[in-house]
């Protein structure tokens, strides 16, 4: 999309300013949202097109150009190459998910959320993560869904939770390239022959009578229930690999479930004041990840496969 027609959509001059750019656009997503809308405040775009004109502009703004112009031809033809949303597609993803954006009134309150595009696209940090979580839980709603249609009866809510999350989890996998996105949440550090990504983490001991020592090595126990369990030297489990970031469990946990890092763990210096109230029973801990070279990585089963496999066990 071209600035100029994107300024069109927005109906303002060019040239605007971006605070003035953000206010006309919830008051354009305020009017054209679904549960907002009433007789006689039908706006001729869509919701679909002022998001994307907004993406544009503040791109734009945010970055100062002084010539904002300047490669639009290239930037309009990769667009129409991707569709209507700006990430990268996993062609072999099992099913189409939603793109959700949050709709605000005039003064910035959240009305809901709604679809602004839809296909196979892999998550960016530019997506809102509870949004494509929520975009996740839609697609393997609308999956069981159709298996009760399908067999005119609904499986027990129990039953039907339990696969759900399952289902969940497998989608997620398939729309987060978490070797790719290593280099936007860790830190990379480079030796002579490998390149390093360590994240500052956490173990939720399985107890609070765990005690380590400053400096003390940890590893890998078994993934139980999609967690990392560590244990000692002596093989005593300890508990869980956690991070303060909720995007790093989709992200880290299944590069090792699909064995594709070799980690290290170490206990970091500086530990939680276990005076303060909210400190918790949580232990601070050192990260490193190590991306498998290609020859060494086990290929992971078919995840269309997995899926496949949980909607028969759901049919049964």
């Amino acid at each position: 999309m071209r600035i100029k027609e994107a300024y069109k959509i927005f109906g303002l001059a060019q040239g605007t300013e971006l605070n003035e750019v953000k206010k006309r656009y919830r008051q354009l997503m305020m009017r054209v949202h679904p549960d907002a809308n009433t007789a006689g405040k039908n706006y001729r775009y869509n919701a679909q097109e002022i998001n994307h004109a907004y993406a544009v502009l503040k791109k734009k703004l945010s970055a100062g150009s002084e010539n904002a112009l300047e490669g639009e031809e290239k930037s309009q033809s990769k667009e129409k190459r991707r569709g209507t949303w700006n990430a990268p597609v996993n062609v072999n993803a099992y099913r189409n998910r939603e793109i959700l954006h949050y709709a605000e009134d005039a003064a910035g309150a959240v009305l809901g959320s709604f679809c602004i595009a839809e296909g196979k696209y892999l998550w960016t940090v530019e997506e809102d993560f509870p949004l494509f979580l929520l975009s996740l839980y839609h697609c393997s709603k609308q999956l069981l869904d159709e298996i009760d249609a399908s067999s005119g009866e609904k499986a027990a809510p129990i039953n039907r939770n339990r696969i759900q999350a399952e289902l969940t989890y497998l989608l997620a996998q398939q729309f987060i390239d978490g070797a790719a996105l290593l280099k936007e949440f860790a830190k990379e550090e480079k030796d002579d022959k490998d390149e390093i990504y360590y994240i500052a983490a956490m173990l939720e001991p399985s107890n609070k009578t765990v005690s380590l020592e400053t400096g003390e090595m940890l590893y890998p126990s078994k993934i139980r229930q999609h967690k990392l369990y560590l244990k000692n030297q002596s093989g005593q489990e300890l508990g869980y690999l956690s991070f303060s970031d909720d995007r790093l469990y989709y992200i880290v946990v299944p590069l090792f479930e699909k064995k594709r890092v070799q980690v290290r763990v170490q206990t970091a210096e500086r530990q939680p004041d276990k005076t303060k109230r909210n400190a918790g029973g949580y232990q601070n801990l050192h990260l490193w990840l190590k991306l498998c070279s290609e020859n060494t990585v086990h290929m992971p089963e078919n995840m269309n496969l997995q899926i496949e496999q949980l909607l028969k066990k759901y049919k049964q």
